[in-house]
C-alpha cells in the first residue's frame, strides 16, 4: 500500500463507492466507503497532504451518494462539520468546505470551535464523546433553507455528528441527515 504523490493501484481498487446506512442516535446517516486501513490512509491524504488524488476519491464517493439521493438536493443545505483554526492554518484549507465546494452543493459554515480540542485520532467511543460535548458554537443569525444535511468525511463513533446536531438544534435548528465518505462498521 503507497501512498505518495499518488495513489497506488492497490488502494484504488478498495475504494469502491457503495450506499451504507446507519443512525447516530436517531439522525439517519449515509456513507459510501467502509472505514479500513486504506481508507484512513486516503483521508489523511487528503485532509493532511492536500493530494489531489486522494481528494478525488473522497469527492467522488460524496458524489455517489448524491447521485443515490431520492429527493431533490437542492432542498437542502449542506452544514460541513468545522475544523479548528489550527487545524486550517495547518492544512491550508478548511477541508470539508474544499468538498462541499468541489460537490457544487448549497452549504453553510455555520459551526465553528468554541473552545480547544484534542485530535479524535488517538481517542477511543468514550473520550471522543467528552473531548466534543459542547465543543461548537452557532453562528448568530442564522439563516438555513431547506432541510438540514451534515457532511464529514468519516463517522466512527458519532460524536462530531451528535455534538454539531445538538450545537444547532440549540439554535433552533432541526438536522434531517448526515453523509460521510467513509463509515465505521460497527459504530465504535
Amino acid at each position: 500500500m503507497q501512498l505518495g504523490l499518488t495513489i497506488c493501484s492497490q488502494c484504488r481498487l478498495s475504494w469502491h463507492p457503495h450506499i451504507f446506512r446507519t443512525h447516530v442516535d436517531t439522525l439517519p446517516v449515509t456513507s459510501s466507503i467502509l472505514y479500513s486501513p486504506i481508507a484512513a490512509r486516503i483521508l489523511v491524504a487528503a485532509k493532511e497532504a492536500n493530494q489531489r488524488s486522494a481528494d478525488t476519491l473522497i469527492i467522488d464517493s460524496m458524489q455517489h451518494i448524491l447521485e443515490n439521493y431520492k429527493g431533490d438536493i437542492a432542498n437542502l443545505t449542506f452544514i460541513p462539520m468545522p475544523s479548528s483554526k489550527k487545524a486550517i492554518r495547518k492544512r491550508g484549507r478548511n477541508f470539508i468546505e474544499f468538498v462541499c465546494k468541489e460537490l457544487n452543493i448549497s452549504y453553510s459554515n455555520v459551526l465553528f470551535h468554541k473552545r480547544s480540542v484534542k485530535d479524535q485520532s488517538g481517542l477511543n467511543a468514550e473520550e471522543r464523546r467528552s473531548n466534543l460535548v459542547g465543543a461548537f458554537g452557532l453562528e448568530s443569525s442564522v439563516r438555513i433553507y431547506g432541510d438540514i444535511v451534515l457532511i464529514d468525511d468519516v463517522v466512527t463513533t458519532g460524536s462530531t455528528l451528535r455534538e454539531a446536531r445538538r450545537a444547532l438544534s440549540a439554535g433552533g435548528l432541526q438536522v434531517s441527515a448526515a453523509i460521510t465518505a467513509c463509515v465505521a462498521q460497527p459504530l465504535r
